[in-house]
């Protein structure tokens, strides 16, 4: 059985032929039952050619001062550690300006060890009514070609939108399923799957053709803002975008593929994140596991056809195939949710009608799901792991060089 191994990559934004992801057919070696006699799909992606490095892009903390006060003159402590305005929202603001408690977010911080500066330098100024806590951190994988290009970007953003890979519930809110946005109005939002009906039997995310394709100039989301964890992936080429839409062009050797993390509520106490004492013991290989996790599809042949059965069979591969080349995981993930929950509605039907007539019991129409038909990348996986332990080393230094 030949399974189709190219995926296209269009754009969103402009009119334009699109790009193209070849995949290698990978016969597995693993000797998990679960995997035995089958192939996986490999996106034929140089990841030597990439530099990959991990950052904390943003740490809001939530602080209660014990003396009012005004955000200028919170800014004012805040700049003496960074050298860009801090985003400052007050819970009790009173007249002139005047509060104890807010949220302050800071943008790129140089490593956690100077949060910590910066909470005790705002304890020295304004008093401390109750501990500060952590309440947001976005942590982000970057991936810079070693020869920049926008075909390069393109085409390793492509295989990383088909293989991330999450744990979550991102069906049952309707904001938090897989989409794409490539503009600030309503028609820059492109759902990639059908949303999934409870009450009757919705077969539509069987279909391959269902299935939108992610365009490779857009900023792919799973997950919603308010959700404990969002994720997404986009190709960077801008930055500093502003509330009125203006933006800095970022210069070739900066431009590159990133995948973002948001975590909050239950995802930051997952990993030990609640005050700021807290943020000596962060661990950033520690997010690899429940963010970024990168996984490819698995694929099982009949090779001898004998019954209309084994031709069923070999044709499903070709349809999940597709799928995989369109949607990803995500996709593929939402394909075999659907034909399952199909197959268990048949075979309930089926047991009715035989119970009805009391005849002999129902074949059994497969067996017991070991696992998910997914097998982890191991070459993606390796460079994510070298740049969160990177990101690890470098935080140690800095809290080595923290003044007691």
């Amino acid at each position: 059985m030949r399974l189709p191994t190219e995926a296209l990559l269009p754009f969103a934004k402009k009119l334009a032929d699109p790009l193209r992801l070849e995949h290698e057919v990978r016969v597995l070696t693993n000797t998990q039952r679960r995997l035995a006699g089958r192939v996986a799909l490999v996106p034929k992606v140089d990841l030597d050619a990439y530099r990959f490095q991990a950052v904390y892009d943003w740490i809001e903390v939530r602080v209660h001062f014990a003396r009012p006060t005004q955000a200028q003159h919170v800014q004012q402590v805040l700049r003496q550690f960074l050298d860009r305005n801090s985003h400052i929202a007050p819970e009790d603001l009173g007249p002139g300006g005047v509060f104890t408690a807010c949220t302050i977010k800071v943008q790129e911080p140089a490593s956690m060890a100077r949060i910590t500066e910066i909470h005790a330098a705002l304890k020295t100024s304004f008093g401390e009514a109750s501990a500060a806590r952590v309440t947001g951190l976005e942590i982000s994988i970057d991936a810079y070609p070693a020869q920049p290009g926008d075909k390069d970007r393109a085409v390793l953003l492509g295989a990383m939108q088909r293989t991330i890979w999450t744990g979550r519930d991102i069906w049952s809110n309707k904001n938090s399923r897989p989409r794409a946005v490539f503009a600030k109005v309503e028609t820059g939002v492109r759902k990639l799957l059908r949303a999934p009906t409870m009450r009757e039997r919705d077969l539509s995310a069987v279909s391959p053709d269902a299935h939108e394709i992610p365009p490779i100039d857009a900023t792919m989301y799973l997950g919603a803002s308010d959700d404990d964890l969002m994720i997404r992936l986009m190709d960077k080429v801008i930055d500093t975008q502003r509330m009125d839409g203006s933006f800095t062009d970022l210069s070739e050797d900066r431009k590159r593929v990133r995948i973002e993390a948001t975590l909050k509520g239950a995802e930051l106490l997952a990993i030990g994140v609640t005050d700021i004492a807290s943020l000596k013991a962060l661990q950033a290989s520690r997010l690899q596991k429940r963010t970024f996790q990168f996984k490819l599809p698995t694929f099982s042949a009949r090779s001898q056809i004998r019954t209309g059965s084994d031709v069923l069979q070999n044709e499903k591969q070709r349809w999940r195939a597709r799928t995989w080349l369109r949607a990803g995981l995500v996709g593929l993930m939402a394909m075999d949710r659907e034909s399952e929950r199909f197959l268990k509605t048949q075979k309930r039907d089926v047991a009715k009608a035989v119970r009805r007539i009391k005849g002999p019991r129902p074949r059994v129409f497969a067996g017991k799901r070991l696992a998910d038909s997914f097998v982890a990348w191991d070459e993606m996986n390796r460079k994510v792991n070298v740049a969160l332990t990177a990101l690890e080393k470098r935080e140690g230094t800095a809290w080595k060089k923290l003044k007691p």
